[in-house]
């Protein structure tokens, strides 16, 4: 075990404190994080228009109409349906804002060169629309990519002064508007050019293309069981020397969760069951506690420790750890950089995803609807939600107590530990004689 640490601390965590300051995906972690509480709340929306119970629908049709449900999922529909739009927008406003130079035409301009590279479509009686099948998660990456390259470019503009010079006196924000138009026009223009050039290939768009040559084969490999299990042994494995690796790797992620979202909640706003068992919400259902699902370690404590140190740790870190937050437990127990409480903490989530994604597969357990949660949600709870059934729940239960038993015979070495060194401690202090007060 001190081999693997050693190798991780020289190897990985260099390699990590890198991509962790990487300004590009840095930009696109951010994104996500600004556009998340919209998200969540066209899953809630989505969630109480397709909750699970004939009863429960019938009194909502009584009280608010026929049409209550399709009326209530508007907001779901245009917050889905446009993610790529957001994305592109957000992407390139915070990476523009990692360069200090104008965010919010590095966005329009994002968001423009976009829409010149999605395809059109013909309706008779209509006219020209955009379909939104590109604008909603199969667009992701071309808004992800795009939104990158063309704020290098703006940014290259900016900082070379190809700009046009306003004279003095005039106002901030029309010198930042004419400033944009030099390095809008090139960036408009070669959007333009890899249009006109893709319709000439058998791919016919860009979309396309990067649908089926990149965006198809990350996916099938980050949403698989395999893929599931990287994910979850890349996050202990960095948190192991201290790296708060959560946010990074969920950042990096969520491109390839998000089209398995969006194929389960529209399912479930169709009444079928949900395709995928890999999405962002099935870590949610493993990470109860927080990284290594170290609330099973909490209730191992709490029932069987001895040591008057960790019993203390368990207190304290019982509040946080139902909500997720696990810092207290993972620095005060300690967990990182404790070879013996590692072992756990690595092995844990690598059998719950085992079990869960088994479960799920073969029906025991329904699969998540897509439904975003916040991730301080308590463990049970998110389970029901995020699956719309009770079985959420119990998996959930069911996790703890394997995460329990696992946990429990390393908590035991290091309680053992622990007793060794407070008895001496209790002892001398019970065999000290009390000192008389002086008058």
């Amino acid at each position: 075990m001190e081999k693997v640490m050693r190798f991780i601390e020289s190897r990985m965590m260099p390699i990590a404190g890198k991509v962790a300051q990487q300004r590009h995906l840095g930009a696109i972690r951010d994104a996500y994080i600004s556009f998340m509480p919209f998200i969540i709340v066209g899953s809630v929306l989505l969630v109480i228009s397709s909750f699970p119970s004939a009863g429960y629908k019938e009194f909502m049709a009584s009280v608010f109409g026929p049409n209550w449900g399709s009326n209530i999922e508007i907001p779901f529909s245009v917050i889905f349906s446009g993610m790529s739009l957001f994305i592109a927008f957000m992407v390139a406003y915070r990476l523009a804002e990692r360069y200090k130079v104008d965010r919010i035409s590095a966005g329009i301009l994002s968001l423009s060169a976009f829409m010149v590279l999605t395809p059109f479509a013909s309706v008779e009686g209509v006219g020209t629309v955009i379909p939104t099948e590109w604008l909603g998660s199969k667009g992701l990456f071309v808004a992800m990519i795009g939104a990158l390259l063309w704020t290098e470019i703006f940014r290259w503009f900016i900082e070379k002064r190809i700009t046009i010079k306003m004279p003095d006196g005039v106002p901030p924000a029309v010198e930042k508007s004419f400033a944009a138009l030099v390095p809008a026009t090139a960036v408009l223009c070669l959007a333009l050019a890899i249009r006109l050039g893709f319709a000439s290939t058998q791919y016919e768009t860009i979309h396309q293309f990067i649908y089926e040559v990149l965006a198809t084969p990350i996916r099938s490999l980050g949403t698989s069981f395999f893929g599931a299990l990287m994910t979850s042994l890349t996050i202990t494995l960095l948190w192991s020397v201290g790296i708060n690796s959560g946010s990074m790797v969920n950042g990096i992620m969520r491109p390839v969760w998000a089209e398995n979202q969006q194929d389960n909640l529209t399912a479930v706003a169709n009444g079928i069951a949900p395709p995928h068992v890999v999405t962002e919400q099935f870590f949610d259902m493993i990470w109860m506690g927080g990284a290594g699902a170290t609330l099973s370690l909490i209730i191992a404590v709490l029932i069987f420790a001895r040591s008057q140190h960790i019993k203390k740790v368990g207190k304290l870190a019982a509040g946080s750890s139902i909500f997720n937050i696990n810092e207290p437990v993972l620095f005060g127990l300690p967990i990182i950089m404790n070879p013996i409480m590692l072992i756990p903490f690595n092995l844990v989530p690598l059998v719950l995803v085992t079990f869960q994604y088994v479960a799920m597969s073969v029906g025991l357990v329904s699969t998540t609807t897509g439904a975003f949660i916040p991730w301080t949600l308590p463990p049970v709870l998110s389970g029901f939600i995020v699956t719309a059934d009770i079985t959420g729940s119990i998996m959930q239960i069911v996790n703890l107590t394997i995460g329990a038993m696992i946990y429990l015979p390393f908590l035991r070495i290091i309680d053992k530990q622990y007793r060794a060194t407070e008895i001496p401690v209790e002892q001398t202090q019970q065999d000290t004689p009390l000192q008389p007060v002086k008058a």
